[in-house]
């Protein structure tokens, strides 16, 4: 009787022990899974603000803005772009993550969508700061503001560049961008204005391209910036998005052109305007177009007072 009672005793411990283990279980997991969704919720939530952090950088007519974002621990940053999605005009996501533990990054937060912004930046970029910069981009009229992100964690240094973009750069005080001489020491992402320099990043300045990571894009004015320092891919995608926004905005002038013919004003830019708007294959298309686009300029600029379209 003795050793009948003993077993059933074991066998109420083990019983005990077995589902006390398992309660445990459910416990740590569901745990486990509140938190990670309460992270998520959190990297989400951050995600949507820093894009709202964007809108102060407007510049309007200005020749361009820029500060500096914090955080409190190392942070990584995923931005996608599809100009296919959101027509006319196409989107932009961006997700948010940071580090947890040691150097191990949370699972990163829901993609946030920027439909009326176009972000310069790489795919991926990772640090405790961000630098964000914007400039206007004309065309001939004003279309956007290019946004540049740039992280802490790439240092870019600039070789022989053209004393505008020196001075454009240096006037926005961006800690990750300088301007050494042949005697000085940069270590970093070298981006060389002369043909001959082995560098990371190449500009062609009369033939209007960079060339990274193998590839060229080709830019127009202001673009140069987006094209230095954005990831190919992205750079592509935002030059179809600008020119479908360019193709709209052109509609709504080509409605103004009527109007203001009215006050016997002549016709010569409606059919030139017309004629570049339509759908580009690439940033190359975008070259194509200049010529066209600095006519219409001209022509806007000699119109008699009353007369101009922008």
């Amino acid at each position: 009787m003795k050793k009948k009672k003993a077993i059933a005793m074991s066998f109420n411990w083990i019983f005990a022990i077995i589902t006390g283990v398992f309660i445990l279980f459910l416990a740590i997991y569901g745990a486990s899974k509140f938190i990670q969704t309460s992270e998520k919720t959190i990297y989400t939530e951050t995600a949507a603000s820093l894009i709202s952090l964007f809108d102060p950088l407007e510049t309007g007519l200005a020749s361009g803005k820029a500060y500096e974002i914090g955080f409190k621990k190392q942070s990584k940053f995923y931005f996608t772009c599809d100009y296919l999605s959101n027509q006319p005009f196409g989107k932009q996501t961006i997700a948010f993550s940071e580090q947890t533990f040691g150097e191990e990054y949370g699972e990163k937060g829901g993609g946030v969508s920027i439909k009326n912004k176009y972000v310069f930046t790489n795919e991926i970029i990772e640090g405790k700061k961000l630098y964000v910069f914007t400039k206007p981009f004309f065309m001939p009229f004003k279309i956007t503001d290019i946004v540049i992100v740039l992280p802490d964690s790439d240092t870019y240094c600039f070789y022989d560049s053209p004393e505008e973009i020196k001075e454009n750069l240096e006037g926005l005080n961006l800690e990750t961008i300088h301007f050494p001489n042949e005697s000085e020491r940069c270590e970093g992402i070298n981006v060389c204005f002369d043909i001959g320099r082995e560098c990371d990043i190449k500009v062609f300045e009369e033939e209007g391209y960079v060339q990274k990571q193998g590839t060229r894009v080709f830019y127009i004015g202001d673009l140069i910036y987006g094209a230095i320092f954005s990831s190919p891919d992205i750079y592509e995608c935002n030059i179809k998005r600008i020119k479908n926004k360019f193709n709209e905005l052109g509609k709504i002038y080509l409605d103004k052109i009527k109007i203001i013919e009215r006050k016997e004003c002549g016709a010569q830019l409606g059919p030139k305007l017309a004629s570049v708007i339509g759908e580009i294959e690439n940033s190359r298309d975008l070259i194509m177009l200049y010529e066209k686009i600095e006519d219409i300029d001209s022509i806007n600029r000699r119109a008699k007072s009353g007369c101009s379209l922008y």
